[in-house]
């Protein structure tokens, strides 16, 4: 028999090299992007609207940010009572522009989550485990962002009714929308149910590189930080700043705080998670790293500019702060500086036209 009837059970060594399609063995690295993110558009869980509502939620994000930025004094009489706002001093009111400034970077680390969210809904990931975290991680940020207003409405007395519903429109559909989600998924019961995998894969993961020591390092920092800055808010901020100004600086602190502790940790462990996969190069993971440079960058120039101004001179937290967000600006640019990893070709024996015919 010629080689050019050569029987179907050896298909041409081109079809078997890794690529084609044949039925060659490829080497246990993961598919390339295109072929994991095209096949995740295949079934799954869709929810109509979804991507259109996170689309919504993140521009929404984003304008409050841009706000909180541009007009921080402005922000600062609209949300506090005049009997607390000490207009008189100057520095006063620079901390005040610092610190919306810190929380607008936050909310365009939210907002920037949101696009991966709208990223998973278009491909009917909203039942996975890595949207279900980064839901999660915004539903907790916006709850403790909610109740941090009503007490500082209601029993400090710090802030003004204007300042209660100009944070609840932005914060209450960012816990609303993502709860809703949550129950029709079932991502709830995956709260209790992966936590101790959660944390095995922190503190012992599966494989050790740069991107993964890097990413739980900072899952870490951040929840140590955002702990830091709610429950001890004045003496922290006086150790940043070096100094505080009563209980309004104390609430901008503490929202900021609720970020550090809830958003970024649920960021920075979905990418130590996509690095032990080595799927970095993935577009929900190389846009949460656009998250992480774009907060990285302000908290990186407003403490930077700190420590030139003033050292660190009853700023004892503020080096160790301005270290924390260098290693933040380092992961991102490691996270978006990974290249979608194609396997190599698998060369196999290939049989001669004598051999094809004496198997026939």
């Amino acid at each position: 028999m010629s080689s050019s009837a050569a029987p179907a059970s050896y298909p041409p060594a081109s079809e078997r090299y890794g690529g084609g399609g044949g039925g060659g063995v490829l080497p246990p690295h993961p598919e390339s992007e295109e072929a994991y993110e095209g096949r995740t558009l295949v079934g799954g869980l869709h929810i109509p609207g979804a991507s259109v509502m996170y689309t919504i939620l993140g521009v929404l994000q984003l304008a409050a940010g841009i706000l909180f930025i541009i007009a921080p004094y402005k922000m600062t009489e609209l949300f506090f009572r005049s009997m607390h706002l000490p207009h008189s001093h100057e520095a006063i009111d620079l901390l005040y522009e610092e610190l919306w400034r810190l929380l607008g970077s936050s909310l365009f680390a939210g907002a920037i989550t949101c696009y991966a969210l709208k990223v998973g809904a278009d491909r009917r990931l909203l039942a996975d485990p890595t949207i279900q975290r980064l839901q999660l991680g915004l539903l907790w940020f916006a709850l403790l962002a909610v109740v941090l207003h009503l007490v500082h409405l209601l029993f400090v007395k710090t802030l003004t009714l204007w300042g209660l519903l100009i944070g609840a429109a932005v914060m209450a559909p960012t816990l609303v929308l993502p709860s809703a989600h949550l129950g029709l998924s079932g991502g709830f019961a995956y709260t209790t149910e992966s936590l101790s995998t959660c944390l095995g894969n922190l503190f012992a993961p599966r494989r050790f590189t740069i991107p993964v020591l890097l990413y739980s390092l900072l899952t870490v920092l951040f929840t140590v930080a955002g702990l830091a800055y709610i429950i001890l808010p004045k003496l922290t901020l006086k150790w940043v700043i070096g100094y505080h100004t009563g209980k309004p600086a104390a609430f901008l602190w503490q929202w900021v705080g609720a970020a550090l502790l809830f958003l970024f940790p649920a960021i920075t462990y979905t990418l130590q998670e996509r690095a032990l996969q080595g799927r970095l190069a993935q577009t929900i993971p190389k846009v949460l790293n656009v998250g992480l440079l774009v907060a990285s960058l302000f908290q990186f120039l407003e403490l930077g500019s700190l420590l030139v101004d003033g050292g660190v001179h009853r700023r004892v937290l503020l080096p160790f702060l301005f270290a924390h967000w260098l290693l933040v600006l380092l992961a991102s640019i490691i996270g978006l500086s990974s290249s979608p990893h194609h396997p190599a070709p698998v060369y196999e024996y290939e049989p001669l036209a004598a051999e094809r015919a004496g198997a026939v």
